[in-house]
């Protein structure tokens, strides 16, 4: 399957443009296929899904874990949910939710994640959890719109979702390919002494100061260039963009309604293509 075997032994993002894409949907498929190397590790940048126990009448967006596998969570939200969990380390503080702790499953079922509000937090749970060699994947529900939050969880690779219809297709065509040509920047660590370092975010106003000659620029990664996708697309063509760390682009996981594959595929051009894993559970169209 596109892109999945990247998850395996590795930290995976899976974050998207807007609420609704699919990210739970995908992180449910893509366990039990990560989870053929080992036990998981499944965490959420946030509160995924309501911030209300399972005794409501709201809707509950949840993730199925198996014995050994890992989650952050709340002492509340463990006891709504179906699996049943052993507390290996309690985080520092107090969410607005509750005690949040590192559970392991003792046995499977359904479980709400709940997200540390520091992202150093979860970045520093990942670390132990690698360290102690207690999962041998790690997947993140990087939530709505957290690509550049998720980068300070370090070296990673990331899925992208994205829900077309006809309304948005072009709009998110747009963004996909542009998504496609960041992750595919040259990686220089070190860049070249002709190459102009640009330190926090690209920014238009950068590109109007550029200084005469300058024909490299080197950044931190993908995600610290904010640029439109057509501004993207002109200034490649003018001067070249490295990144300083890079960040592997698994796949785009696409669900489509009302859009046939081949249109999507002609609105997206063969270099977003060939990165594609459309919805496992829709009917081929």
């Amino acid at each position: 399957m596109v892109g999945l075997e990247g998850a395996v032994g590795s930290v995976t993002a899976i974050t998207g443009f807007e609420k609704g894409s699919g990210k739970t949907t995908f992180l449910n498929y893509a366990l039990p296929l990560v989870r053929k190397a080992g036990p998981v590790a499944v965490f959420s940048i946030g509160v995924d899904g309501v911030v209300k126990p399972r005794n409501t009448t709201a809707p509950q967006p949840e993730i199925h874990v198996e014995a050994g596998d890992l989650v952050l969570t709340t002492d509340a939200f463990a006891r709504a949910a179906t699996a049943r969990f052993e507390i290996l380390e309690t985080l520092p503080g107090r969410s607005v939710l509750g005690c949040l702790f590192l559970g392991r499953a003792l046995r499977g079922g359904s479980v709400t994640l709940v997200g540390s509000e520091h992202l150093s937090v979860l970045a520093e749970v990942i670390a132990q959890i690698r360290w102690e060699g207690w999962a041998s994947s790690v997947l993140v529900d990087g939530a709505v719109n957290r690509i550049t939050q998720v980068s300070a969880l370090g070296d990673l690779g990331f899925v992208f979702t994205a829900r077309i219809d006809r309304v948005n297709l072009q709009r998110v065509a747009a963004r996909l390919r542009s998504l496609s040509l960041l992750a595919a920047l040259s990686v220089e660590p070190a860049p070249s002494v002709d190459a102009l370092r640009i330190e926090g975010p690209l920014l238009s106003t950068h590109l109007v100061e550029l200084p005469p000659g300058i024909q490299k620029l080197s950044v931190e990664d993908f995600t610290k260039v904010f640029l439109e996708p057509a501004e993207l697309a002109r200034t490649l063509q003018r001067v070249e963009i490295s990144v300083r760390r890079h960040f592997r682009l698994l796949c785009f996981a696409v669900t489509l309604r009302d859009v046939t594959r081949p249109d999507f595929l002609k609105a997206v051009g063969t270099s977003v293509a060939a990165a594609v894993l459309f919805n496992p559970y829709e009917v081929a169209c």
